[in-house]
């Protein structure tokens, strides 16, 4: 089967495939897929666990194809970051897995252009397949840092074994990334595509939300058990004051609404759920997630951020926008809430130009469709 260019406005079978470790690559494909719907592509969603869920919620008539999950776990201590490296055999084994399924859908589905964010068995020979990631200079753990230009040569030869790379992040100084994908040599086309957020040029709606009293909204995701330990710190650190206090689990496979003292808590929200409690909160504390940034970026909300531990990524970004006054950086294992909400009375925030859309987004788009 050879590749065959077709015109762009001829409609196109496209895969779309995000990481399921949390609901951020899912929610950061979100202008992706609106801005494909808008053109009648036929798009079709690739996934597994909770993103796939909140996907399925978000656009529940498109198709939806299992994939195998990379099942990774998080253990809470100093030694998290170790427990992730032991499982890089089983990393590998649902990469293999999740190349074959991709095989499969591309046969069964006629597939024309693959998007993989962040799965790197998401691809294929026959078949225009990009890349989507902010991460490309991989973060080694303190003690190993000398081994991150041997992790990120490691990685590009990865990269490279798609058709291009897609950043999701500005090319200037306004960056969020910052050297984790800035100042890098590639060898395969790619492009800076802008903040991809859901909440870029986002209508409000009527919410439930509304009639919810708080001042504080903690937003919670990732894989366990890194989630639930967060979480139950957190109620016990906030039962302890007047604050009032709404908590998202990040949790989607059933709604649940449920109050403990002064915290009300929600599984989970839909996006304009989450963005009427973004703009209703006083303080915002969450993870360090790249996509939960850049949904706080697009609204222009400063944040406590709590990294978990061993996600090295995650401890970079929060240390990065800390130093440049964008959020405020707290440790999960040092909780000091109390000195976290007050230095983040003395922060600017995100600057108001990062959130403009990149012109060069449906640029970038086009062009990737024109030459299939």
């Amino acid at each position: 089967m050879e590749r065959q260019k077709t015109t762009l406005s001829a409609q196109k079978h496209i895969l779309i495939a995000p990481l399921d470790w949390g609901l951020g690559h899912a929610t950061r494909c979100m202008p992706l897929i609106q801005y494909l719907i808008q053109h009648n592509h036929h798009l079709h969603i690739a996934g597994n666990g909770d993103s796939l869920l909140y996907l399925k919620d978000a656009f529940p008539t498109l198709t939806f194809h299992e994939l195998p999950g990379y099942n990774i776990t998080y253990s809470v201590g100093k030694n998290a970051a170790f427990h992730v490296l032991l499982q890089t055999p089983k990393i590998w084994k649902a990469i293999r897995y999740e190349h074959q399924a991709v095989a499969n859908i591309v046969s069964r589905e006629n597939i024309d252009l693959i998007i993989s964010d962040n799965r790197y068995g998401v691809r294929h020979d026959k078949v225009k397949s990009i890349f989507i990631c902010h991460q490309i200079a991989l973060q080694s753990p303190r003690p190993f840092q000398f081994m991150n230009a041997f992790f990120l040569q490691w990685h590009l030869q990865q990269i490279e074994k798609f058709d291009e790379l897609w950043i999701p992040d500005e090319a200037n100084e306004n960056n969020l990334s910052g050297s984790l994908s800035h100042g890098i040599e590639f060898k395969i086309p790619h492009s800076y595509i802008g903040i991809q957020s859901r909440y870029s040029n986002f209508i409000k709606q009527t919410s439930f939300i509304d009639n919810i009293d708080f001042s504080i909204l903690i937003v919670l995701s990732g894989v366990e058990p890194q989630r639930t330990y967060l979480e139950n710190k957190l109620i016990q650190v906030f039962k302890q004051t007047n604050e009032k206090v709404l908590l998202v689990q990040g949790k989607t496979i059933a709604f649940t609404q449920s109050t403990i003292d002064n915290i009300n808590i929600v599984s989970y929200l839909n996006s304009n759920d989450l963005f009427t409690a973004f703009q209703k909160a006083k303080s915002i504390v969450c993870r360090s997630g790249y996509s939960t940034i850049m949904d706080l970026a697009a609204i222009g909300k400063k944040a406590i951020l709590i990294p978990a531990q061993g996600q090295t990524e995650q401890e970079f970004l929060a240390a990065s926008l800390a130093n440049k006054g964008f959020a405020v950086y707290c440790k999960q294992d040092k909780l000091d809430i109390e000195n976290a909400l007050e230095k983040l009375n003395n922060i600017n925030g995100f600057p108001s130009n990062i959130t403009i859309q990149n012109p060069n987004f449906e640029n970038v788009i086009n062009t990737a469709l024109r030459n299939i």
